[in-house]
């Protein structure tokens, strides 16, 4: 259940009637959320994150917020101190979306003297194309992407230097057909056997939960996978894509694509008349505001957006589960007046990047020393790095052999509803809005299955 707190506070961002002055918080003051007590004083030093990545591109509606997030939280705990003293600073680069103008970036980044400690990166096709460049460079990379192949390459058999603050897409997937084929009678009342088809964007991250592995563990969790269509991320009709897998006997449809690609396919769907047919699900990404913003172009029968019902993988805490560091973070996206356009798992993740980057770096600073600081040491600590994020918000437990987070819940997106049971309404630029939310459903986080090549839940 929502808040009446929630709504006063999203009434108040909508219609920025009034200037909201956040209380220094009782966070703040008594420490940082479980953050290691630093053993050197740096105060006067500087330390740099660097990052780039695409915030103009296809993936622009969600990385512009992830920039706010990186861009808030420096501001605020640089006011708490920094990293130990030090000043936190940000050098960010564009790629519009472009393989070239990434290797590009990513030339002038090694050439730095001295060399990042770490690159936060955003998307798995990056991840992808620099996986072997940051190994030879010791470089280690933090991003909210998981391709197989940029963590554990072409044979999934070599972790290297890249940890992703989500699970594996492939894992992703088959946590939903766990919880799908347990569901699908019961939960979700429907008929019959559930039957996936992937309807994603073409390219690395579209294409990454469409595996041998994937699909003959859904089977075993009684969910058939019937196949796959792909689609560019500037498609404006994908009718005929959803045709194709609804002949197949496709009745759910899982998407691994962002903000623009899942509400198309949400569209298409009312289009066709298959809104109540066919069960529209998706990684994490799929389950965010972007996409219960995009979707309101389109209403349903029942006058609900498109959007509405979507469900899929929640592998962090929401932003309305009342907790220290979520109170954190709306302290801090309502001092600095962000949009609701940008109160989604971007801005989360963004804030939660930079604190993880605080406790990694003084977590090496404390074993090595300052002047021993060196990307090769930061992977060090890397592989060891059990920590709760924004004190639970993320939740990392990497080692030698796991590059990706593990705990998820399944999730819907839908819209937040007044005590009389109706939407809620805001007026956002003279727009009327509903306001997205994302709701549990699972209320406990499990364990993936490791569905990587050889992973341990393989089905032989």
């Amino acid at each position: 259940m929502v808040s009446k707190r929630f709504f006063v506070f999203l009434l108040v961002m909508a219609l920025a009637l009034v200037a909201f002055n956040a209380a220094p918080s009782a966070l703040a003051q008594g420490g940082m959320m479980g953050r290691t007590e630093c053993k050197e004083d740096l105060t006067g030093k500087t330390i740099t994150l660097h990052t780039f990545g695409d915030l103009s591109g296809p993936f622009a509606p969600i990385t512009q917020p992830l920039a706010a997030g990186f861009a808030d939280a420096l501001k605020y705990y640089n006011e708490q101190g920094g990293l130990c003293g030090a000043t936190i600073t940000l050098q960010q680069d564009d790629t519009a979306g472009r393989q070239e103008q990434t290797q590009s970036l990513y030339q002038r980044y090694r050439a730095f003297d001295p060399k990042p400690l770490m690159l936060l990166l955003y998307s798995s096709a990056d991840a992808e194309l620099l996986r072997e460049q940051v190994a030879e460079d010791q470089i280690p990379v933090f991003l909210f992407a998981g391709s197989t192949i940029g963590l554990y390459g072409e044979n999934a058999d070599k972790p290297g230097w890249i940890f992703a603050g989500i699970p594996l897409y492939t894992d992703q997937f088959g946590a939903f057909c766990r919880w799908l084929g347990k569901a699908w009678t019961t939960e979700l009342g429907r008929e019959g056997t559930p039957k996936v088809g992937h309807l994603s964007w073409e390219g690395a991250f579209g294409r990454s939960t469409e595996t041998p592995e994937t699909t003959a563990y859904c089977a075993a969790q009684g969910v058939e996978v019937v196949g796959g269509e792909y689609f560019l991320p500037t498609a404006t009709d994908v009718t005929a894509q959803i045709n194709n897998l609804v002949n197949k006997g496709a009745n759910v449809l899982f998407t691994t694509s962002l903000a623009s690609g899942t509400a198309l396919i949400a569209r298409d769907l009312v289009t066709l008349g298959l809104e109540d047919e066919v069960l529209l699900s998706g990684v994490n990404w799929a389950l965010d505001t972007s996409v219960g913003l995009l979707g309101q172009a389109t209403l349903k029968p029942s006058g609900l957006p498109s959007t509405d019902n979507i469900y899929g993988i929640l592998p962090y805490l929401w932003w309305d589960e009342p907790t220290e560091g979520t109170k954190l973070v709306q302290e801090q996206f309502a001092a600095n007046q962000r949009p609701l356009t940008a109160r989604g798992i971007s801005y989360l993740a963004g804030f939660g990047a930079v604190d993880t980057y605080i406790e990694l770096i003084t977590r090496t600073v404390n074993r090595v020393g300052f002047e021993n600081l060196s990307g090769a040491e930061v992977k060090k600590t890397f592989e060891e790095f059990q920590y709760e994020s924004l004190g639970g918000v993320f939740k990392y437990n990497f080692s030698p052999t796991v590059r990706a987070q593990d705990q998820v819940r399944i999730a819907r997106l839908t819209y937040a509803r007044g005590a009389d049971g109706n939407p809620i309404v805001v007026e956002v630029g003279g727009r009327k809005l509903l306001v997205p939310v994302v709701l549990p459903v699972t209320p406990e986080f499990e364990t993936v299955p490791d569905l990587k090549p050889g992973g341990a839940d393989v089905v032989k």
